[in-house]
């Protein structure tokens, strides 16, 4: 079962999407062995937040051979794309993990330390819904992998 951590500062509040996490977690569980993390947000004035939210993150992703950060200006993929690329990743053992930042983004020091960036879309959703998506995508990608009838 492949590795896949996703870090996300910040907690489900509404029911309905936490209901949506628990599903494709569950719908997950054949595919791949996921660890999610939540992390409190930081408090006080925004560039200080951000620069101690890295900090944080730093060690978390230590170990990982390709941490990802959910960013606007990331690389957009579509379904198919991210399936080859999440392919190539397992092929070659790679650990990965999925970062959704707070609602100020990323550090732009620590964002600049990190290469692979994913864009969900152009559009600005809740940080409760990206987290939603990005489980959805995992599952859709993993499912094209194995040719499964899922994605259509």
């Amino acid at each position: 079962m492949y590795p896949v951590g996703v870090i996300a500062f910040g907690r489900l509040r509404l029911e309905p999407c936490r209901g949506l996490e628990r599903h494709y977690l569950d719908m997950l569980r054949p595919y791949a062995r996921l660890e999610l993390t939540e992390l409190a947000e930081g408090k006080g004035d925004p560039a200080r937040q951000l620069r101690e939210e890295a900090e944080r993150l730093r060690p978390k992703l230590k170990a990982v051979a390709c941490p990802v950060l959910l960013t606007p200006e990331g690389k957009l993929r579509d379904s198919e794309g991210l399936a080859k690329w999440l392919g190539e990743r397992m092929d070659r053992g790679e650990s990965l993990a999925f970062v959704i930042g707070s609602s100020h983004g990323f550090d732009p020091g620590f964002k600049a330390e990190v290469k692979e960036q994913l864009s969900l879309s152009p559009l600005t959703f809740p940080h409760e819904l990206s987290r939603v998506m990005l489980l959805e995508q995992l599952y859709r990608a993993f499912t094209i992998l194995r040719g499964k009838d899922y994605h259509k």
